[in-house]
């Protein structure tokens, strides 16, 4: 078999997932938020920041293998192929010729979003008051990387109020959307205290990928009302959100301490960020190089089910996996493993990458209804998944957080019933 230079390999890769971002480009006439474009984009970027950062401040980080290297490029074909198919459907269809669901003539109850921010208000001290409690479990000092080790590692749970996070993002991409919609006074405040309460449990809730909804949620609704949306705002935001999500790996312990000098800082930061970016990649490569299995078929991907299934005794009893996978060293210790790893370890590649398909469907299928209809619920769909598409570098975070996404769900369409009660009283004479 012929031998080719790691460095040579990646380079023939980065070109061909690059000639599929220009094709994408094309295909969707130059726009930029189209799914396709995004994730083949995406996946462009972060095999060259892998290549940078290997010839750079990761220098002992592993090759990655023909095989992983084909594995994440037919996923970005699958995804492609599946979002040019929706999008085929929808110009049959003609869908855009329908009404949205939320009209011009109809508003967003100021009273609702009142309500739903009052919930968060009063839950917030229950779920700090919680936080404390999983703290104290650790028997650590600090107080953010003991509640981090005892939420990952230990015992202790957060209970009932960790539902308020889902909701507190939620609640925030509500009050963006209104404030960018109706831009009064009352909407920009709700918008201030809605972001302040969903930060406090970001924060709280320890992990920095939270930090991506935001980020999503932001881009998403900017981008689709095309409110305070430019190529040159969205690349400062991008800046300062990973000065942002660096400050927040320091806080955290990952990246430097606030002890240590600037240079010291700078260097931890930087191999830190890089073993964040593209490690994943490698943990990858090495999963598939040993074909680690599942313990049994649907652990990682269908533990939700799995648990709804236990509990109702029609599954046997079985140890569900946990979202934190274990260490590997490449030679740099990492327990990500992008997107491909779960669907990969439960039932192979052939189910990762018609997963990744079904996902680039879903994606451009939203895509085309929320820019058709610039409605709120599409809105904040579209915007609310722009979050698992953009981290599937890192690790699955659509099927392994089924149960976050079910109460997006919920608390997005309870949102839309009550809002439809309260327009419904409000014109009965």
């Amino acid at each position: 078999m012929l031998h080719i230079d790691a460095t040579l390999l990646e380079l023939i890769f980065i070109l061909l997932h690059i000639l599929v971002c220009v094709l994408n480009y094309i295909i969707a006439e130059k726009k930029v938020f189209y799914p396709s474009v995004l994730f083949s984009l995406l996946w462009s970027v972060i095999l060259c920041f892998h290549l940078i950062f290997k010839l750079t401040v990761l220098e002992d980080l592993f090759p990655i293998s023909i095989n992983t290297h084909l594995v994440l490029f037919v996923g970005v074909l699958c995804f492609s192929v599946a979002s040019y198919l929706v999008t085929l459907l929808f110009t049959v269809k003609n869908i855009s010729a329908k009404q949205p669901v939320l009209s011009n003539n109809q508003s967003i109850s100021f009273t609702l979003r009142l309500l739903f921010l009052g919930v968060l208000i009063i839950g917030l001290p229950f779920y700090i008051q919680a936080s404390i409690r999983v703290f104290l479990a650790s028997n650590l000092d600090n107080f953010i990387g003991g509640l981090r080790s005892e939420l990952s590692y230990g015992e202790e749970d957060i209970g009932p109020t960790k539902y308020l996070i889902s909701l507190s993002f939620v609640v925030f991409a509500i009050n963006f959307y209104a404030s960018l919609k109706q831009n009064g006074i009352k909407d920009k405040i709700l918008l201030l205290l809605s972001f302040l309460i969903a930060v406090v449990f970001a924060v709280l809730a320890t992990g920095r990928s939270y930090f991506f909804i935001f980020f999503s949620i932001y881009v998403g609704v900017s981008f689709l009302l095309k409110k305070n949306y430019s190529f040159k705002r969205l690349a400062i935001m991008g800046v300062a959100f990973l000065l942002f999500f660096i400050l927040f790996g320091m806080l955290y312990g990952k990246g430097g301490d606030f002890e240590s000098s600037l240079k010291d800082n700078l260097q931890s930061s930087s191999e830190t960020t890089g073993i964040y970016l593209v490690s994943a990649i490698n943990a990858l490569d090495v999963e598939i190089t040993t074909n680690k299995e599942a313990s049994y078929p649907g652990e990682n991907t269908l533990r939700f089910f799995v648990k709804i299934g236990q509990q109702l005794k029609l599954l046997e009893d079985k140890k569900v996996g946990s979202l934190m996978s274990e260490y590997v060293f490449i030679p740099y210790p990492t327990n990500v493993y992008t997107f491909y790893s779960a669907y990969f370890r439960d039932f192979g590649k052939i189910y990762a990458w018609f997963m990744i398909a079904l996902f680039g469907g879903l994606h451009t299928w939203l895509y085309h209804k929320a820019v058709n209809k610039k409605d709120l619920r599409n809105v904040l769909y579209y915007s609310f998944l722009l979050f698992p598409m953009l981290l599937s570098f890192f690790s699955d975070q659509y099927m392994s957080l089924f149960s976050f996404w079910l109460q997006v769900i919920v608390y997005i369409e309870g949102f839309f019933l009550l809002n439809r009660i309260l327009l419904i009283k409000k014109h009965v004479p």
